[in-house]
């Protein structure tokens, strides 16, 4: 025997392979974790280089021009006071930060969203042993580049704000449920008031949570959990809870301490103020609105999530339904409520990409013909993400055919901004500086405000009948405005120019067909005509 084994040749084993078979378990794993981290450095890198390039080119919608111009008097003055009509006075902290730190300009009026969208990557990764680790990893690459989550990174609004905190919410509530610890329920008192400070839907936020919460009491295996949670952490960790939250919530409503009125505004004024809207119907779109929307834009999340709800079911049942009872109520009560514009997508939406992150997962670990079957689908649907999300956030931004597109300024309002701001520096020395005057009528102040910060620029209402004639050297008047003024002769020596203000699509639901469903998701073609608000620039001569 000794000789045979003599005589058979040895095989050279790779060095590579020979030190991974001597590696231990622990070392094993490192290595494992070392290149899933660089996975998800590559992830978020791209998600910033894709919310940074051209941020500041696209017009600025209406409410993103009062949040930077609001901001940059913050940041001029040092003062602030909360008005519900804004929302929330977290925003406008940070984007005046932004000014502090880097200027000024449209690309920094964005940053801040864009910074708190990509926030949104890294906190998937606390959510790797709920979801598992290719869900997490999935989720957060349809938080990156999904369409309706990145158009909103590059948004100013407080929408995308209010998604990041509540995923971080989500993450604290689910981690502290699985491990509980004492400093859980201060994080949760922090993240509870700057949601507070961002926006009043946090109220809905709590009702849809809470509501969850309440019912888990029913069954005995998910009631053994909440106690867990709530009992583990111990007074101590309660009373932290209540102190972070009263802390953070008074120094962000009272300004730091400057207007002691905010704090009775933060708690009673904004939900006053928001309850009296629901009759106002802000927006004009039918109860329907927002799962049309999901249904055209964002249908490979539903599947995925559909695939995902019964593969986490199977491992992890109250988490999965709490992710399901949060989608479907969620979407519920903002259906019902009555203020309906697209970036109010992001709360309902935000479930349904956690369980489709699971359905990539799960589709990835099946076998035989299914697995087949889920990867074609997820390779037509990993397609149409990247068509949809590249129509608009490249091609499409200010055109009212997406659906993510609410009365948008048009792409000629940063052309005519752009004109009015190169004749302005265009005064050489001794010349008096440009002077700009806007009609206000129509609520057509914004986004000129905020364009035209730097200049001598005033704001009147020209539909008035007893309005003063005209000096300025610059003009940017309404249709009709300019019909009045023009018959009365005040525009004499002035040279102007029609351009696009605003521009809408006033879906007729009633006209949907499946043919042109279809041509919509596919295309982007849309069943009835789009619509706009005309103005004029007029340049004395």
């Amino acid at each position: 025997m000794t000789e045979i084994a003599a005589d058979v040749p040895t095989i050279p084993v790779e060095p590579s392979r020979e030190r991974a078979r001597r590696r231990s378990p622990a070392q094993w794993y490192a290595a494992q974790d070392k290149r899933e981290l660089a996975v998800w450095g590559a992830v978020l890198v791209l998600a910033l280089i894709v919310r940074f390039i051209a941020l500041g080119e696209r017009a600025f919608h209406h409410d993103e021009s009062q949040d930077a111009y609001f901001s940059y008097l913050f940041r001029q003055t040092g003062d602030y006071e909360y008005n519900p009509l804004l929302h929330g006075p977290l925003r406008f902290y940070l984007t005046a930060l932004m000014y502090v730190t880097f200027g000024d300009t449209d690309f920094t009026a964005r940053l801040a969203p864009a910074l708190m969208g990509a926030a949104m990557i890294p906190m998937c990764w606390g959510l790797r042993k709920q979801l598992g680790r290719g869900g997490a990893l999935a989720a957060a690459i349809f938080f990156a580049f999904g369409a309706s989550y990145l158009y909103f990174s590059r948004f100013a609004r407080e929408d995308i704000y209010f998604a990041s905190l509540s995923l971080a919410l989500v993450v604290v509530i689910w981690r502290g449920i699985d491990q509980p610890r004492k400093y859980h329920p201060a994080l949760i008192g922090i993240l509870l008031a700057l949601l507070f400070a961002t926006k009043e839907t946090t109220f809905i936020s709590l009702f849809v949570m809470g509501t969850f919460f309440i019912f888990c009491f029913a069954i005995p295996s998910w009631r053994a959990q909440i106690l867990r949670a709530l009992t583990v952490p111990g007074w101590d960790g309660w009373g932290w809870f209540v102190a972070a939250f009263a802390v953070t919530f008074t120094l962000l409503f009272t300004t730091f301490l400057t207007h002691p009125t905010g704090l009775y505004d933060g708690v009673v004024t904004g939900l006053e103020y928001w309850l009296g809207q629901h009759e106002v119907r802000r927006g004009g779109e039918p109860w329907v609105f927002y799962s049309w929307l999901i249904i055209t834009v964002e249908w490979p999340m539903l599947i995925l999530g559909a695939i995902g709800a019964v593969s986490l079911w199977r491992r992890n049942s109250m988490l999965a339904a709490f992710l399901v009872w949060d989608f479907f109520l969620g979407l519920a009560v903002y259906s019902w409520a009555g203020e309906k514009f697209a970036w109010l997508v992001l709360h309902p939406l935000l479930p349904v990409i956690l369980l489709a992150g699971v359905g990539v997962q799960a589709i990835w670990q099946a076998r035989g013909a299914w697995r087949a079957v889920g990867l074609a689908f997820a390779t037509v649907a990993a397609v149409y993400v990247f068509l949809s999300s590249w129509w608009v956030n490249h091609d499409r931004g200010a055109d009212p055919r997406e659906y993510l597109v609410s009365t948008q300024s048009s792409e000629q309002v940063k052309q005519v901004a752009d004109q009015v701001l190169a004749l302005a520096a265009s005064r050489g020395p001794g010349q008096p500086p440009l002077t700009v005057t806007v009609d206000a009528a129509e609520g057509a102040t914004f986004p000129y405000a905020w364009y035209f910060r730097h200049l001598s620029s005033g704001y009147i209402d020209y539909q008035q009948a007893n309005a003063a004639a005209p000096t300025s050297d610059v003009l940017i008047l309404t249709d009709a405005s300019k019909a009045r003024m023009e018959t009365a002769g005040q525009l004499n020596g002035y040279g102007g120019r029609q351009f696009d203000f605003r521009v809408w699509w006033v879906r007729e639901y009633d006209q949907i067909r499946p043919g042109n469903l279809f041509k919509y998701i596919t295309q982007r073609e849309v069943w009835n005509p789009t619509g706009g608000m005309k103005e004029w620039l007029y340049i004395k001569q």
